[in-house]
């Protein structure tokens, strides 16, 4: 399975790649990127038009799976999602009427605790933590998200730069 990162010019991003050793992962972000086939540029940057850039790369790439980073695309490829899944492309995000619960652009909140599910699946987790792994399967969550506790709850949100 190739799985698309964006952001891949972020610490953030070569981080993340911890959970995807078992994928072929390609690395992306706007404008230069290094010549290398793991990396791949997704031009100048439009907001109006990410989701059509994504897609389109992700279709000229034979991508299956995308982790958007940016916190400019959350909100466009949560919307996105249908369209995505017409060409067998999964975006690892909540549900577009779910994104509020775990994206806020004002105070994202940054922990270094850190979990990436997929259909609910924990694909990786920083800590050892079977709370964390039974919050993200039973809410079926998909994407990168920090995690921390409050009241011996686990609080998560979306990974964003």
């Amino acid at each position: 399975m190739k799985v698309l990162i964006t952001g891949g010019r972020s610490a953030l991003a070569l981080k993340i790649l911890r959970a995807f050793t078992h994928y072929n992962v390609v690395l992306a972000d706007y404008g230069e990127m290094p010549n290398s086939s793991r990396f791949i540029s997704l031009g100048e940057k439009n907001e109006d038009t990410i989701a059509h850039i994504l897609l389109s790369n992700c279709l000229d790439e034979g991508i299956d799976m995308i982790l958007p980073l940016h916190k400019f695309e959350i909100s466009p490829l949560a919307k996105a999602k249908v369209l995505f899944d017409e060409f067998n492309v999964e975006i690892l995000l909540p549900n577009d009427g779910d994104l509020s619960t775990y994206f806020n652009l004002q105070a994202a909140l940054k922990h270094e605790n850190w979990a990436v599910f997929r259909k609910g699946e924990a694909l990786f987790t920083s800590i050892a933590d079977e709370q964390t792994a039974a919050s993200g399967e039973a809410l079926c969550l998909n994407g990168a998200f920090y995690v921390n506790y409050e009241n011996a709850v686990a609080n998560l949100k979306l990974i964003t730069i």
